[in-house]
Order: C-alpha cells, then sequence, then structure tokens
C-alpha cells in the first residue's frame, strides 16, 4: 500500500451512527437520532491522491455537524469511504458497497472516468445497486457529460454522460473551455506567425479534451492542426513519446500533455528524460503541490491551464482560513470542490427533511431533488463556515430559499447541474505555481476571453 501524500492534522471524529439505516433515513420515535450516510468516493492508496482531499470532506461533515447541533437537530451526517485508487472499476464496486451495504443516500465522486462509471448505476434497468444516488464530483472536466447528443458505443455510457434524469451535479470546470484556455496560450506562445500544430498527448479520460483543442484551434489560428496520440502504458511511455514528437506526419511545435494526476507526472518526467525540446504545456491535472515536489526542478518553466485553488471573495477566503486551522496545511487544488461536493449533499439532505428538529423522512430521490433548489437567486446567502450552514438550516426550517456560495465557486450550477468557474493562465516558476491571465468561460462566452 502507497503512503498518502500531504499531510494534515487529527480532525475531531464525525458523529457516530446510533441507528441502522436502510434505504431512506428517518426518526423511528421522538427520542432517535437520524444519521444520514454520504459516501466519499476517493482516491486514498493509489496514485492520484493527497489526504488533503479527505481533510476537506471531513472539514465540510463538521462544520455541518456543529451547525445540525447549535440548532437542536434530530438529524447528524456520517461520511463512509470508498478507496478508488483512481480506478473507475474498483469506483464502481465500492458505490454499490456504500450504497447497499452502508446505506449511504448520494456519493461524492472525483474524476469524469469515476463518476461516468458509477452513474451508469443510475441508467441500468438491471443495477446491482439497491437505488439510485444523486453524485456530486470534483474532478470530473469531461466535455461528454451533460452533453444530450454525445454518442457512445456503449448505450449505458451514453446515457450516464447525457445523464437526462440529472444525478451528476458538478464542482468542476468543463474540458471544452479548458481546451480553448490551452489553445490560447499556445498561439500566444507561438514563435513567428502563421498556421501550426500541436501535438496532443492524452490518456483515455481526456478524450473530450482532446475533441475540443482539435475543433478550437483553427478558430484561434487559421489553417493550424492537432494530432493526438492516446497514452498506452506507463512502461511505454519513452515509445509514446516518440510516436508524438516524430509523427510520419509533421513534427508538432508545441506537445500539449492531458493525462490523469498520476499520468501526467510520469509522462512529463518521461519528456524531460527523453531530452526533447518541443516547447509542452499541461492540463489541469498537473496543478498538485504534491506532483510538484515530486517532479522537482524539471517542472521549471512548464505552463498549463487550471480552476484557482478557491472561489475569490469572502467564501473561499473562509474556506481556505478554516482549513488551515483544521490541518495547519493549504488546501490542495480541488480540495474546496471535494469540500463543496460533500456540503451540498448535505444541504440537499437537510432541504429532503425540513425542520431538522423535526425532519421528514430523507430518500436518495428526496436528497437529489433537494439539491436543485441550492442555488435560489433570492435565496438566503449561505457561505461555508458552521455559522453559515446554521444560518441556511434556520432558513430550510422556515420553508425559505438559500443561495450556498461555494468555497470552490460562488456562482453555483446551472438548471443541469454544470458551474462555470475562471480558468487560469499558470506556470512553475522556481518550484511554485504562479497564477497570470484569468479567462472568463460560460456558455454565453465559450471561446473564454480574458478576463
Amino acid at each position: 500500500m502507497k503512503p498518502l501524500r500531504g499531510g494534515w492534522g487529527v480532525f475531531a471524529a464525525i458523529v457516530v451512527c446510533t441507528v441502522m439505516i436502510s434505504s431512506s433515513a428517518f426518526a423511528a420515535s421522538s427520542g432517535d437520532k437520524t444519521v444520514i450516510r454520504i459516501g466519499a468516493l476517493l482516491d486514498q492508496t493509489g496514485g492520484s491522491t493527497t489526504a488533503l482531499y479527505r481533510a476537506a470532506v471531513e472539514l465540510g461533515a463538521r462544520q455541518m455537524n456543529e451547525a445540525l447541533a447549535k440548532s437542536g437537530s434530530r438529524l447528524s451526517f456520517e461520511i463512509v469511504y470508498g478507496d478508488t485508487k483512481s480506478n473507475p472499476a474498483m469506483a464502481q464496486a465500492e458505490a454499490i458497497r456504500l450504497v447497499n451495504q452502508e446505506g449511504a443516500l448520494a456519493l461524492v465522486s472525483a474524476s469524469s472516468g469515476e463518476t461516468i462509471t458509477v452513474n451508469k448505476l443510475n441508467y441500468d434497468p438491471a443495477s446491482p445497486a439497491k437505488r439510485k444516488v444523486a453524485l456530486t464530483c470534483f474532478q470530473c472536466s469531461s466535455g461528454f457529460i451533460h452533453n444530450p447528443t454525445v454518442v457512445e458505443s456503449d448505450p449505458l455510457v451514453q446515457a450516464a454522460e447525457r445523464d437526462g434524469d440529472q444525478w451528476i451535479f458538478r464542482q468542476f470546470y468543463i474540458a471544452n473551455y479548458e481546451a480553448a484556455v490551452q489553445v490560447q496560450i499556445a498561439v500566444k506562445n507561438r514563435k513567428g506567425g502563421g498556421p501550426f500544430k500541436i501535438g496532443v498527448f492524452a490518456d483515455g479520460g481526456h478524450r473530450s479534451l482532446a475533441a475540443a483543442v482539435t475543433d478550437l484551434l483553427p478558430k484561434f489560428s487559421p489553417g493550424s492542426s492537432t494530432e493526438i496520440t492516446y497514452f498506452t502504458s506507463l512502461a511505454n511511455l519513452p515509445a509514446d513519446w516518440a510516436k508524438v514528437v516524430n509523427s510520419p506526419n509533421g513534427k508538432p511545435d508545441l506537445v500539449l500533455l492531458a493525462m490523469l494526476p498520476e499520468g501526467v507526472a510520469e509522462g512529463f518526467k518521461a519528456y524531460r528524460q527523453g531530452g526533447y525540446t518541443i516547447p509542452i504545456q499541461t492540463n489541469n491535472s498537473f496543478r498538485r503541490n504534491y506532483i510538484l515536489r515530486e517532479v522537482g526542478a524539471l517542472a521549471n518553466g512548464l505552463e498549463g491551464s487550471s480552476i484557482q485553488l478557491a472561489a475569490s471573495g469572502e467564501s473561499g477566503r473562509a474556506f481556505v482560513s478554516a482549513f488551515q486551522a483544521a490541518t495547519g496545511s493549504l488546501p490542495e487544488m480541488t480540495c474546496s470542490g471535494a469540500y463543496d461536493a460533500t456540503v451540498t449533499l448535505m444541504l440537499g439532505a437537510i432541504v429532503a427533511a425540513g425542520d431538522v428538529r423535526q425532519p421528514r423522512e430523507v430518500t436518495a430521490s428526496a436528497l437529489r431533488e433537494g439539491l436543485t433548489t441550492l442555488h435560489a437567486s433570492a435565496g438566503t446567502k449561505v457561505r461555508p463556515t458552521a455559522e453559515g450552514f446554521a444560518a441556511a438550516i434556520q432558513a430550510i426550517g422556515q420553508g425559505k430559499p438559500v443561495f450556498y456560495e461555494g468555497a470552490y465557486n460562488a456562482n453555483g450550477w446551472n438548471a443541469v447541474g454544470d458551474m462555470f468557474p475562471p480558468l487560469v493562465h499558470w506556470k512553475v516558476e522556481n518550484a511554485q505555481f504562479v497564477e497570470y491571465e484569468q479567462y472568463d468561460c460560460n456558455p454565453e462566452k465559450p471561446l473564454c476571453p480574458v478576463k
């Protein structure tokens, strides 16, 4: 077993479950405590992890339980974990266990591949899962998710990606926008004018990003082209790179490395060790402090794009401050998304329960419906703090709408469960990620102009 990377302090234990729960959580009598279980599918022992993701989940649960206790609630939350090792098949197996055996009414998930594979359970008529559950994902960027026209050879994959019944709510950006930012960085850095070629080296989890780069490049640089090479294995990285940089169709002027964190770190090291001098950019996955420590000085000068560490403004600052106080460490990038993914599921359950002092029965489907109400434009503003959650609990109990201004993104979900945070251009300078310009990305601005 690999040790977890990223240090963090000891957390206060989350309230222990005092009753057994089945497909719904409810108080059997006036003296009973209702404990709702939320499942968290995290890579805990694989190659794309840091202990700080779990720390973010636990921080959200602790703050929510504090707010509930102060409100005289008969509800509390318990987090149950599944270790995915960043493997979609394992994520699905763990999801089934958490739902069927642990009684989880909703799930936090990470990458696109894991999330889509788990969401297949919601569309499979012969699903081994006992119930359909909502998923809040904090690293799923695939442009295929919520695309109503996407076509796949596997009908269950297609249904899970289209997600017509809206079980997926993501706390992340969409790959099409990252493609627009990556292309703009490449065009800006281009030496000389005229058409040029980008070689994309991607894993299977970044097919949508690779396709979007191919589609968008001519819009920014007419006549320019893209050639995509897909990753085969870590052991075969030198041979794969040789295909990318020595293509019989012509050598690329720039290469874009687009992989999940474990692959992107190893892929970048193999590129540098191969002595290649073609300029290189990487996708969002590289922006992890633990990767930077692992890669070391080889990373200096590397460029890419990513989301921000946390939302701009008061909500982002509140999260970072609470995270540092709880762990003694700054959050890793996407920790704010893991936190919001957890908190929104709990808020959705509270909406389903109504008055937490006399809660209604909470089912998985009612929790999902609750998620769709969390960003009411005229609702009580809820910030990511125990005090903010207490205000939300009070408002919900009074039948009033709320607007959760998240730690990751203050603007919330759109009607299908997507959000549109700004993206940033970063460079590695003196072993640190340094942010440069921001890009404004949303359906009204699909080419992501500089803010």
